[in-house]
């Protein structure tokens, strides 16, 4: 199983509609809204990395989301 964290910035006054649609998509574990730099913190999971990538790519893609950074996570203690 490979993980990874999305920071996710928002159009302003979306995340609300954005946290909901980031519900709906298979391999997102974890949605929280946040405060400070970015919106909303998202944590992703899949079988291969080639599925984690379809899936940071769908959040990439939604609408209003501006700005992303993934941080695919390279070991858990």
């Amino acid at each position: 199983m490979v993980h990874a964290y999305v920071l996710i910035c928002c159009d302003l006054a979306s995340s609300d509609k954005v946290v909901e649609e980031l519900g709906k998509i298979e391999g997102v574990e974890e949605v929280s809204p946040v405060s400070g730099v970015y919106d909303i913190i998202v944590r992703i999971s899949a079988s291969t990395e080639e599925q984690l990538k379809s899936i940071y790519m769908d959040v990439r893609k939604m609408n209003k989301v501006l700005t992303t950074i993934t941080l695919i996570v390279s070991k858990t203690l």
